[in-house]
Formats: C-alpha cells, sequence, structure tokens
C-alpha cells in the first residue's frame, strides 16, 4: 500500500525542512550571541574589579604621601617656632604659625583628581549595539 505523494504535500514537506533549518540557524546565531555577551560581560566586570581595585591601592598611596607631606612641613614649621623662641623673634613664630595654620585647613584630598586617571567604564554597554 504505498501512497504516492502528491506534489502539494511534497512542497510543504520542503517548507517544513526549510522552516525547521532556519529555525536552528537562528536559535544557533542567538546562542552564540549569547554566549559571546555573557563572555564579554564577564570579562568586563573583572577589568572594572581591576580598576577599583587599582584605584583604591593609588587612593590609599595618595593619602599616605598626602599626610606624610603634611607631618614633615608640621616638623619644619615645628622646627622654625622653635627657632624663634629662642632668638625670641615674634615675627619667624607668626608666620610659622601661619603657615601651619594654612597647611592645616588644605584639604588632604585636593589634587587627588588631577593624578587619578579617568577611564571611561561604559564597556557594559550591550553588544548588540554594535551586532544589529
Amino acid at each position: 500500500m504505498n501512497v504516492p505523494i502528491t506534489v502539494l504535500q511534497s512542497m510543504d514537506l520542503v517548507n517544513l525542512i526549510t522552516q525547521t533549518i532556519d529555525s536552528t540557524t537562528d536559535y544557533l546565531k542567538v546562542k552564540e550571541i549569547e554566549e559571546t555577551e555573557r563572555q564579554r560581560v564577564i570579562a568586563c566586570l573583572n577589568a572594572i574589579t581591576k580598576k577599583m581595585e587599582t584605584d583604591r591601592k593609588n587612593f590609599e598611596l595618595y593619602v599616605k604621601e598626602s599626610f606624610a607631606e603634611r607631618e614633615r612641613l608640621y616638623q619644619k614649621m615645628d622646627e622654625v617656632i622653635n627657632k624663634g623662641l629662642e632668638n625670641n623673634d615674634q615675627e619667624l613664630i607668626k608666620i610659622a604659625s601661619n603657615f601651619i595654620l594654612n597647611v592645616y585647613n588644605k584639604n588632604p584630598l585636593d589634587g587627588f583628581k588631577d593624578v587619578s586617571q579617568g577611564v571611561q567604564m561604559n564597556l557594559l554597554q550591550p553588544m548588540r549595539n554594535f551586532i544589529d
């Protein structure tokens, strides 16, 4: 009982096979894009984490150096004040005291923005924007 396949049935079968192949191809493309996007996001997050760690280390180093400089200036002015007291030089004491006040009133973080490097962190923009 072989039933012959009609032309209409064979066309339906060809359309079904074509749609199956197209669907599978589309699925594999989307799957590859999603896997690539996940890998890119992970790499970007790792880069951002490293940048944050580097920024933290740079900030700690800057603060350490800034306060060391302030301490050095305080010690120098303390020596100047002692010299002024030994010589009974009121003007020298006044200048050194004003200098200490200026150092004290200066924000120790001034200039940090100039030292830190500004890197654009828009890495997590979806890759799909570049593909489409």
